[in-house]
């Protein structure tokens, strides 16, 4: 495009100036307009936990990979001790909290029961639900963030 004696020019630079604000003022607004972020509460923090399906095969030898749900997995660690289901609800939670062990983690099956985190003093959230675990019963889930 050529310009004739400069005639235009400003009109150019304030169509450019116009043009990068509005790409500025769509871009907040999309920034903005997200989905809602996860909360850190103690009852999403276990219902994300343990509406989870992982594979079989992570947690014990086997040759089976199929998919399996978090409260499965803990019901068969706290009967049998078997598996790694402890060790990766500790890594989560150690990596939400990013103060290793500032939380207590009580589960119960069968009145079996097993404990993690050290969290001691007063909770700042707290939780107490249950959990269907397919071959029956239900897993009690108390987790605290202190």
């Amino acid at each position: 495009m050529r310009l004739k004696e400069g005639r235009g020019m400003t009109a150019m630079v304030d169509a450019m100036i116009f043009i990068i604000v509005m790409g500025i003022a769509i871009s907040a607004l999309f920034a903005f307009t997200g989905d809602k972020p996860m909360g850190n509460d103690a009852l999403s923090v276990s219902d994300n936990i343990f509406s989870a399906k992982l594979k079989v095969n992570d947690f014990i030898e086997t040759d089976e990979s199929g998919l399996i749900g978090m409260p499965d997995m803990a019901a068969f660690y706290i009967l049998t001790g078997e598996g790694n289901a402890l060790e990766y609800i500790q890594s989560i939670l150690d990596s939400l909290t990013q103060r290793p062990g500032s939380y207590s983690l009580k589960m119960e099956y069968r009145g079996e029961a097993v404990t993690i985190g050290n969290g001691e003093g007063e909770s700042v959230s707290g939780s107490v639900k249950e959990y269907a675990v397919t071959y029956g019963g239900t897993i009690r889930v108390d987790l605290r963030f202190y």
